[in-house]
């Protein structure tokens, strides 16, 4: 049954697919509170120093949004709507992961020393490379369309 269901599913590459940033948003913030929430359990339970493990997990996931973000955009169909749930899609994960690592690590952003930089770095960061794979897709779609008419078949 299940051989069966696999075999008559067709294969498409992620790279193809248009999902959604609020999709993505949800499969990082669980991933976020998940790990979070598996080695918050010594600090939460005094079993060791706080430590900044908990921002340190924040940050990476929210990197790691920036870039599958950036690559998946290339499958959007509407760029416009894409940029706009992206950027909505970062914000939330940037507040939520600093609200859990907040609370997990019991150590605020002021007192984690250089993480309040990281934000803006990592925006900037993402907004360039959101800017780049954009850039790409149009310069690509451009190449395209002067082979066609090259080829005459526009």
């Amino acid at each position: 049954m299940i051989k069966m269901y696999f075999n008559s599913m067709e294969y498409t590459s992620i790279l193809q697919r248009d999902i959604t940033p609020f999709k993505q948003l949800a499969i990082f913030l669980f991933f976020m509170v998940i790990v979070e929430m598996i080695f918050a359990f010594p600090y939460r339970n005094n079993l060791t120093e706080p430590s900044l493990f908990a921002w340190e997990v924040s940050f990476t996931v929210l990197l790691l949004f920036a870039v599958s973000n950036s690559i998946l955009s290339l499958a959007s169909k509407d760029h416009n709507r894409y940029w706009l749930t992206s950027l909505i899609s970062y914000v939330v994960l940037a507040f939520f992961g600093g609200l859990l690592a907040d609370f997990i690590s019991g150590v605020s952003m002021d007192e984690a020393g250089h993480f309040r930089w990281l934000y803006l770095v990592f925006t900037f960061g993402y907004l360039v490379l959101l800017t780049i794979v954009s850039s790409m897709r149009k310069i690509i779609e451009i190449a395209q369309r002067q082979d066609d008419r090259l080829r005459g078949e526009s």
